[in-house]
């Protein structure tokens, strides 16, 4: 388990109990409700090919063997000023469709109510705040695995992946409400701007990804999906 290895070598979660408890507490519901909506949309787009599979192929007289498996762990990097929360829990629900090993969150920068209460509701409780190259280390002598950095952190590993926020932006385009005003308290903190790639309640082409109203707060990833936390093998003969 990646966390007894964690835990084994001196890294304790600096996010507990009490602390995921009070933001649980402090979290009002129509910001849940946002949260939980992301989560649910993510799971029922990822459904595609959610188990590992075995594939043998033949090509003439060449026998092509595809083996694919779930990586053994995969390391998010988190600041909630570069992207919205809920392209971070996007994220992690490909990483559980996939049956990722073991996930370990690294928060640069707030530490906010909703980013708790979402790790807490995804079941992410590996939430660290120390510095997080030698976490890294220790996983990737583990066995293979994925940091995926939306901090914008100079982490070192051979499989990384770093979308660059400029080509994230969102753009709302939905009258003012208590959900929409639910929704701009979950990203508050967002700084970074860039061109829009996703338009909630926009007209279509008005963007790569134009959101109807009742789908505020969804994110669709167009870099990260199951197939990121898996492994794949190839042997021919």
């Amino acid at each position: 388990m990646i966390e007894e290895l964690l835990a084994e070598n001196g890294f304790v979660p600096d996010i507990d109990d009490d602390a995921f408890g009070e933001a649980y507490e402090r979290c009002p519901a129509v910001q849940k409700s946002v949260i939980k909506n992301a989560v649910s949309f993510a799971y029922a787009l990822a459904q595609n090919g959610t188990e590992p599979v075995s594939q043998i192929r033949r090509f003439g007289h060449v026998e092509h063997s595809l083996r694919c498996e779930p990586l053994q762990w995969a390391f998010f990097a988190v600041d909630v000023r570069r992207f919205p929360l809920p392209a971070f829990f996007s994220a992690i629900v490909q990483a559980l469709v996939a049956k990722a090993q073991g996930l370990v969150v690294h928060v640069s920068g707030p530490v906010t109510d909703p980013l708790l209460f979402g790790c807490d509701f995804l079941s992410a409780h590996q939430v660290f705040r120390s510095d997080p190259q030698p976490m890294v280390n220790l996983l990737a002598g583990s066995g293979p695995g994925i940091c995926v950095d939306l901090a914008g952190l100079n982490l070192e590993y051979s499989r990384m992946l770093r979308p660059d926020p400029a080509g994230y932006g969102v753009e709302l385009r939905l009258p003012d409400s208590p959900y929409a005003q639910a929704y701009k308290v979950v990203t508050a903190e967002v700084a970074t701007t860039g061109r829009p790639y996703i338009s909630y309640g926009g007209e279509p082409e008005s963007a790569p990804v134009v959101m109807a109203e009742r789908l505020l707060g969804c994110w669709v990833w167009d870099v990260i999906c199951p197939d990121t936390f898996r492994q794949y093998t190839s042997s021919y003969s």
